[in-house]
């Protein structure tokens, strides 16, 4: 079962990225919205779901889930986030994450059950 959500984790996070390579100069919050994409600002940046994922993950449905990320201040694509729902996370390292290196556990900050790996210089 882990497998099948690292899996699953893997090719979100390649979606995000061929969303991102879809576009000549890049994919915008605006485009994104425009094609049903959620993109609400957390902690200091503009986090960007695929269409339904927000739903899914504020319902606790999503085993994981890929973000977008735009810097709040001029829309700027800083990287990607990759959450996974806390009964499935199985304590890897995020090596991405600086400075821990480790996923960011989601409740006290947020309210949500999942654990969180940030792909570019996060706050937390």
């Amino acid at each position: 079962m882990r497998r099948i959500v690292l899996v699953i984790a893997l090719v979100a996070v390649a979606a995000g990225f061929a969303a991102v390579a879809a576009f000549p100069k890049g994919v915008s919050q605006g485009q994104l919205e425009k094609a049903g994409w959620d993109c609400p600002f957390v902690i200091g940046a503009i986090h960007c779901a695929p269409p339904g994922g927000l739903g899914r993950v504020l319902a606790g449905t999503a085993e994981t889930m890929s973000f977008l990320v735009f810097q709040a201040s001029d829309g700027e694509f800083i990287g990607t986030e990759l959450i996974v729902r806390a009964d499935v996370f199985d304590g890897q390292p995020c090596p991405t994450d600086p400075p821990s290196g480790q996923y960011t556990y989601l409740g006290p900050i947020l309210g949500l059950d999942y654990w969180a790996c940030h792909r570019y210089d996060s706050s937390f």
